[in-house]
């Protein structure tokens, strides 16, 4: 009796891409910065805002473990070839926005923007102890000075929007936050502050920006602030 030989074929996938597109870049939640956006195999580094497109690079993308790699790396501007580079995944146990970055080999930092940190952390902020909110939504429910810290007598950011509907604040320089501008709620303070007859929690937040719509403390790389509670609302 002849006995068959059976030849058994392994397929070995060294590699797995994201599902969805990703979006990383700097550990906040504004515009007008580096962005790396990585769809299937392709990756693409560019500036998010106003710009002519040159900067950056292009490149094809995939994934060995923990290991993200970048080849065929080519400059966004004349398509002059860089060097390829691989970055790994690592965690931000101080973070109170995103939890997730690349470091990568060429000395890029890149936060994962669909990881957002948790609720209930207990953070620091510029020597201002906090609990984090997870990223919550929200509104200012009127005109709302936006701070260096949770202290009436702290500095106020220098604001500027041309989306609002007042005329009478549109594209001037102003230090509140419109009323009805949408929050992104970061954090608050530990424990609630009383501001005049109110009582409430400070709390760390961004309003929302663009180009042309936004808030800046002047001298300072501090993007976000703080308002007091009594005057936003949070989604639940």
């Amino acid at each position: 009796m002849k006995r068959k030989n059976f030849t058994i074929l392994l397929i070995v996938i060294p590699f797995s891409l994201f599902p969805e597109t990703q979006f990383f870049g700097g550990n906040n939640l504004g515009s007008d910065e580096m962005v790396l956006k990585i769809e299937e195999s392709k990756a693409l580094y560019y500036f998010n805002g106003e710009g002519d497109g040159c900067e950056g690079f292009h490149a094809k993308f995939s994934k060995q473990g923990e290991n993200f790699l970048f080849t065929e790396v080519k400059s966004n501007c004349n398509e002059k070839k860089m060097k390829d580079f691989k970055c790994v995944n690592e965690k931000d146990t101080q973070s109170l926005i995103f939890s997730d970055f690349l470091k990568c080999d060429n000395n890029l930092i890149l936060y994962n923007k669909s990881k957002k940190v948790i609720e209930n952390l207990n953070r620091n902020y510029y020597g201002i102890e906090a609990v984090t909110l997870g990223l919550k939504s929200g509104i200012a429910t009127s005109n709302l000075k936006y701070r260096e810290k949770p202290d009436l007598q702290s500095k106020t950011f220098t604001c500027y929007f041309t989306n609002t509907e007042d005329e009478k604040i549109r594209e001037k320089e102003i230090n509140f936050i419109p009323k009805d501008t949408s929050l992104t709620i970061i954090a608050k303070t530990l424990v609630e502050y009383n501001v005049g007859d109110k009582r409430n929690f400070w709390y760390l937040v961004f309003p929302s920006s663009d180009s042309y719509n936004g808030c800046l403390l002047k001298s300072s790389k501090q993007k976000e602030g703080w308002v007091f509670g009594e005057y936003i609302k949070i989604d639940q």
